[in-house]
């Protein structure tokens, strides 16, 4: 297993899923290519039981603090998911995190 880069640790799956070029770090024979991992990120993100509140008024389930959308206590963050992913997402991931920085 690959550490978790701290950089990392309050990204949302679906941020990952969309912002960070993992596809170009996974081999070519990676099961289901680029579009399973993609998948299971948002798969992530559906199963969260507290995701991150969507920035707003505080009306509608939504926060006007960034505190609140930085709590790591929000099970979408990084920090709840990055052991469940396999060696080669980790790489993956930590790459593209790396070529991005």
């Amino acid at each position: 297993m690959i550490p978790m880069p701290p950089a990392l640790a309050y990204w949302t799956a679906d941020e990952v899923a969309e912002c960070l070029p993992y596809q170009r770090h996974l081999p070519a024979d990676y099961e289901g290519g680029w579009q399973a991992l993609y998948a299971r990120l948002w798969s992530f993100l559906a199963a969260a039981q507290s995701p991150t509140p969507l920035g707003g008024d505080g009306s509608h389930g939504t926060v006007e603090t960034p505190g609140e959308r930085l709590s790591l206590a929000n099970d979408d963050k990084a920090v709840h998911w990055w052991e469940r992913l396999t060696h080669t997402e980790q790489y993956a991931i930590h790459a593209a995190l790396q070529q991005e920085a």
